[in-house]
Parts: structure tokens; sequence; C-alpha cells
């Protein structure tokens, strides 16, 4: 047995000692472990020490997720339920997803995997080697639309410079993003930290000047929104230094009837999820225990595209690259699992990487050739 050496609360009981299983680990995991700095709290000033890494979690998987993302909330469950039809017992743990409470939630070890702000993590200049390698990604999720809602007043995101916006609760995924998309366009207002129906009151009273919304369809305060047409959502253009972590996304009217007017098109990015494992090192207990999960994940991906799931699921690759290190189990069966080479596949990616590398990015007629052009590799694959 090992004493912890930090306040440990479990079922409402302080926990002094770690189970012997931690034996099991070698010594020059925990030692390089002990060596091995945290990331730091980048958005909200907080920083946890990293400890040696655990064993697989007894009784089952722990998933965490944002409780303020209905959106994320609701791809839990449906992961959750997806696993379970596959023999692997788990349950969902609502907690904080940003940096610091993602360090957090492996110093207590409170979960085994967690769906993410991808881009809050990648973003972090904190973010060692290290650290990188003990929170692989599994799979990279769907982009959720980042939408700015301002009043008509203010008619360029860079106006929101020095003035109060709504970035969601401390330690959410919305504001992770938040934080994460205005540092990359060099624009840096006063976040308001808060949850996104109260932040939608104070801009209506005029105390805020702008609210940050991350996939405002799950987000039913946003849809009834702005009926007296005194808001809108403002444009973020794209440039090379959202490349990375974003992708190009456009709304109209269709989305927000009441934010955006007939005919109008509103450019913006969309924010990527990832699925992660926590504390699973290449080579530990906890990676070894996460390639079963990732198995029983990607065999049994078709769960998840039947209609009672998130429509969200039908827009997972899960072969797209990040800039985040994978989980060697998840490359291994991707890897195994890749099909032979399409042409028109290749067709599509010439035009992509032809639009990517575009001085500034892609542009609206870019992303139209890239629509056509995936309609027509999708065509030529059924």
């Amino acid at each position: 047995m090992v004493r912890y050496d930090h306040p440990v609360v479990r079922n409402g009981k302080v926990v002094l000692w770690r189970g012997a299983w931690r034996n099991k680990l070698k010594t020059k995991d925990r030692e390089q472990s002990a060596k091995t700095p945290a990331p730091s709290a980048k958005h909200q000033g907080q920083s946890a020490a990293v400890p040696a890494p655990s064993a697989p979690r007894p009784g089952g998987f722990t998933l965490l997720a944002d409780p303020d993302d209905a959106c994320a909330s609701r791809l839990a469950g449906d992961f959750v339920a997806a696993l379970q039809a596959g023999g692997a017992d788990g349950k969902i743990v609502a907690g904080g997803v940003s940096v610091a409470a993602l360090s957090a939630a492996v110093d207590h070890d409170s979960a085994d995997l967690a769906i993410a702000p991808l881009d809050a993590l990648v973003a972090d200049p904190q973010a060692s080697a290290a650290w990188r390698e003990r929170t692989p990604l599994i799979a990279k999720l769907s982009g959720e639309p980042i939408e700015i809602i301002a009043a008509r007043d203010v008619a360029d995101l860079r106006q929101l410079a020095g003035r109060e916006v709504g970035f969601g609760p401390a330690d959410s995924a919305d504001a992770a993003s938040a934080a994460t998309l205005f540092s990359a366009l060099g624009v840096a207002p006063r976040p308001v930290y808060e949850p996104f129906a109260d932040a939608l009151n104070d801009l209506a009273a005029g105390r805020l000047a702008a609210v940050a919304a991350v996939d405002g369809r799950c987000a039913p305060a946003l849809a009834q929104f702005g009926a007296d047409r005194r808001f809108h959502e403002l444009a973020v253009l794209w440039t090379s230094t959202l490349r990375t972590d974003y992708a190009p996304v456009r709304l109209t009217a269709k989305d927000r009837p009441n934010l955006i007017g007939e005919g109008e098109r509103i450019d913006t990015v969309a924010a990527p999820r990832a699925l992660i494992a926590l504390d699973a090192a290449p080579g530990s207990l906890r990676a070894q225990a996460a390639a079963a999960l990732t198995k029983t994940f990607f065999e049994g991906f078709d769960r998840l595209l039947v209609p009672d799931k998130d429509g969200a699921w039908r827009d997972v690759n899960l072969a797209a690259e990040a800039s985040w290190p994978r989980l060697r189990a998840a490359q291994e069966w991707i890897d195994a699992a890749r099909p032979a080479s399409d042409a028109s596949l290749q067709s599509f990616r010439a035009v992509a990487r032809g639009a990517a590398s575009a001085a500034g990015g892609p542009a609206a007629q870019d992303s139209d050739r890239l629509y056509d052009s995936l309609m027509q590799w999708r065509g030529a694959a059924q």
C-alpha cells in the first residue's frame, strides 16, 4: 500500500492509501512520471501534478464528459451504450474538460476516457511531450461550429477586444475553445464564465458585448434568442493560424433565422472534439485497457450510425488525423482496416490540398468547390 501525497475524496470519504496493484508498475515508469511536468491551466490559472500511471479500473471504464455541453453528453451516452452492447461495462462521469481539469482527472484517477476540446489541448504551449503521450487520441470526433453572437452595433470580431464576452462555465469545453480561438485570432476580450442561458440574458440586457457558443444545435436557448432582431452572428474570418486545429463552416438563415438574414452567409470555424484516453502512456496497464475498449468501439462503430443515435457520429472518420499522438492500438487497427487506394478519393484529396495551400486559406468559392468534389466522390464510392 502507498499513502497518497494529496487529499483524495471518494464517496464522501477521504482515502489515504492507494491499492497494492500500483506496485505492479515498473520502477522506471514511476520514476519517469515523477519527472513529468503537468500542463498548466492556460485559461483558469490552475495546475496539477501528474501522478504515477494507474492500473485499469475494476468494474468497468468511466468516460469524462462536460455536463454543460449537451452535445458531448449525448455523444457520451451513445458511446457507453454502444460499448455495453459490445460487452464492455462503463459509465459517464460529469466534469470539466479544460486542460487543467483533465490534468486534475489524471491526478485524482477519476476517469479512463474523456471527450475533450482538441483545439485547447493542441494549443496549450505547456503541454509536454510526456503529457501528450499519456493522453493519446482514440478518435477525432466531428467539429462543432463556434458562433459569436453580438449586438448589431458590433460589426467585426476585433471590436470585442477588451470587452466582456460570455465564454461559458469555467473548465467547460465552450470556455476552452472560445479562449483558444480568440487567442489564435489575436483578439483579447474579457472572459465571463457563466452558464450559456445566463450569458444570453446578460447579452440581451447589455451587460455583455457578445457570447461565444460551441455547437448551438444542443442549446435550446439559442434557438429562441434574437427574435427582436437586435443581435446577429459575427464572422470568423479564416486565416492560416486556424488551419491546423479548425475547419471552415458556413451558417445561413436556415441555421439561425433570428440572427442571420435571408440570403446572408456567415463564415466561421468548427472546433474539433476528440475521444482521448487518460493516463495511457505506451506500454502502461492503462494503455492495454484502452486498447481493448478501442477495439470494441471501432469494431462496433456501426451501432452508433443508427437513427436513434446522435447524427454527429455519421460525420466521424475514425482514421481522421490530428495534431496529437494517437493510441498505438487505435493506429494499428486503422492501418489494418485501411482500404486500397480509391482514385475518386485521391481526386478529392487533391482538390482539398489545393484549397488548403491557397494563401490565407480556402475562400468561399473553395468551400463550394470542395463540397462539389466531395459529393462526386461520395457518388462514385456508393
